[in-house]
């Protein structure tokens, strides 16, 4: 009897010290915040810019989550991880983010919720054998001070920690960067070509399309000057605006190749645009070739076959996936792809200027090949090994650091024939030198065209180096986050033999071998049972 006493005793004073350290290892994670991300780039994981932005909140962040309980699924996981990711941000947040999860229907405030533009929305739901449909919501709305910022429906979890701490941002951020496009020279604009490249700057950007050569001078407030695919040739004052530009410590993105490519046709015309001697100057050239690639997608190709048109799919060189990637650099260091078609490679034999660093971000496989006009670009060329016998062209770089001026030795500065001879803008103070500047070349500009728009790689691209370029890296780790294809090294045709035959061979021979082996263990000991 004594001895059952002690063991329930001893049983109960254990549940008692379970719960007390329960309880205290609960009161101290109210205190200190930590999780172990096991996942490859750590994407269950705040990065670091979200956490400094949140716990730099002066002011109080209420986030509202207008979100319908029991939706159906995925719609229910994607609650669930948004809660988990607004369990963070509070965590860093110093006590100055706050939020709460709404239900509009079960609690009376579908008007509240409408008041901020979140709509209802319509999802299908299996019940009793049968479908029906019903309103659920599924949005939030950030309240900082007096301003606001809508996520009227949240489609899916992927880059949403991008969405939030950007909608942080503008809600914290007073100044917001200047982006500026050349225009004139039959460049993509905003009304074709760049539609959606436009929409997409806006979020975090003001944007403007300036035709060079009827300004007397560019903005004083701009950050950053886009010139992409030009096919005409910058007469000699706009490429004065440029050179000035630069040496007043703005950052320059070229996004070109020199030649027109007209698919249908297959036809490939060269193109000046008169950038190519001041770029060289600064230390870097595009070369007037386009890269062929063994590691390439796949386009249709429609073949007359007996008189009927018969589509199939063919790997097409001229349209590389990109994989190989300079980590050293934000703006690329976490893309893991990027298609581009028609892509030239850059020349970077060039002496480099004093106090100045030139950098690869982005080169093509250890299959390549460079092809100079005339080039047969038709999807019907076959292609073989011999075609690829150059390794790891460089495709995008950049260039930091002092720069001396394209017009530094010549004493006659461009004379300027726009229509604003009279106006009151001033012409740019001439500065021969700068010692912080940045410049990003990369031989093909089509990738942030409206062409492009279902590949999210080349948009990726084009926002981080609109951060770059500014200086505001922080959401670049974030957003790279969504660009997660990982493409396979291009191989030879005996290394794909062997790992094909090593799939289908190497598992049954194994099987094969430990049986035999398992088989001969027992036979040796049932002989030595017997004897």
């Amino acid at each position: 009897m004594a001895k059952e006493i002690k063991t329930k005793s001893t049983a109960l004073m254990l549940i008692v010290i379970v719960a007390a350290i329960l309880i205290i290892v609960n009161l101290i994670s109210l205190n200190f915040f930590s999780r172990f991300d096991l996942t490859d780039e750590n994407i269950y994981s705040l990065s670091e810019s979200s956490k400094g932005l949140v716990s730099e909140l002066d002011d109080k962040l209420t986030i509202r989550a207008y979100i319908t309980e029991d939706l159906p699924a995925p719609h229910n996981g994607h609650a669930r991880y948004l809660k988990d990711m607004l369990d963070d941000y509070k965590a860093y947040s110093n006590g100055n983010l706050q939020y709460e999860f709404i239900d509009p229907a079960k609690t009376e405030r579908e008007e509240e919720a409408m008041s901020y533009r979140i709509p209802a929305v319509q999802f299908n739901v299996f019940r009793n054998d049968k479908t029906e449909f019903i309103k659920a919501y599924k949005g939030l709305v950030l309240l900082y001070g007096d301003r606001q910022h809508v996520l009227p429906f949240i489609e899916t979890p992927q880059n949403l920690e991008y969405e939030l701490t950007l909608a942080i941002k503008k809600l914290t951020t007073v100044d917001v960067p200047f982006i500026g496009f050349t225009m004139g020279n039959m460049e993509p604009d905003m009304q074709q070509g760049l539609t959606w490249a436009y929409q997409k700057l806006q979020e975090e950007y003001r944007v403007q399309f300036i035709n060079l050569d009827n300004v007397r001078n560019l903005p004083e407030q701009l950050d950053a000057l886009f010139v992409v695919q030009p096919k005409e040739k910058l007469n000699a004052w706009e490429l004065y605006l440029i050179d000035q530009f630069i040496m007043r410590g703005g950052k320059v993105s070229f996004l070109f190749n020199p030649f027109e490519v007209n698919v249908t046709q297959a036809i490939v015309a060269p193109i000046d645009n008169g950038l190519d001697g001041m770029l060289r100057s600064y230390g870097i050239g595009v070369k007037g070739s386009l890269i062929v690639d063994a590691q390439c997608n796949v386009i249709p190709v429609t073949r007359d076959m007996g008189g009927f048109r018969v589509q199939s799919i063919s790997q097409y060189p001229y349209f590389l996936k990109i994989s190989n990637f300079n980590d050293s650099i934000p703006i690329v260091k976490d893309l893991n792809s990027l298609d581009m078609l028609f892509v030239s490679p850059l020349d970077l034999s060039l002496p480099l200027q004093e106090n100045q660093t030139r950098e690869i971000l982005f080169s093509s496989s250890d299959m390549t090949g460079s092809r100079a006009i005339p080039i047969d670009i038709s999807p019907e060329k076959q292609y073989q090994q011999s075609d690829f016998t150059e390794t790891s062209l460089p495709l995008g770089a950049v260039l930091s650091g002092s720069f001396r001026s394209y017009y530094a030795s010549n004493v006659t500065v461009p004379q300027y024939a726009g229509p604003d001879t009279l106006g009151t803008t001033p012409f740019p103070v001439r500065a021969n030198e700068t010692s912080d500047a940045r410049i990003v070349v990369i031989g093909n500009g089509s990738f942030i065209t409206d062409d492009f728009r279902r590949s999210n790689s080349g948009f990726v691209l084009l926002m981080n180096i609109c951060d770059w370029l500014t200086q505001d890296k922080g959401l670049i780790s974030i957003r790279s986050r969504s660009v997660s294809a990982r493409a396979l090294d291009a191989q030879t045709d005996g290394t794909k033999q062997f790992v094909k035959y090593s799939n289908i061979f190497a598992m049954p021979l194994l099987v094969i071998l430990f049986g035999l082996g398992r088989w001969q263990y027992k036979r040796s000991l049932k002989k030595r049972n017997v004897s």
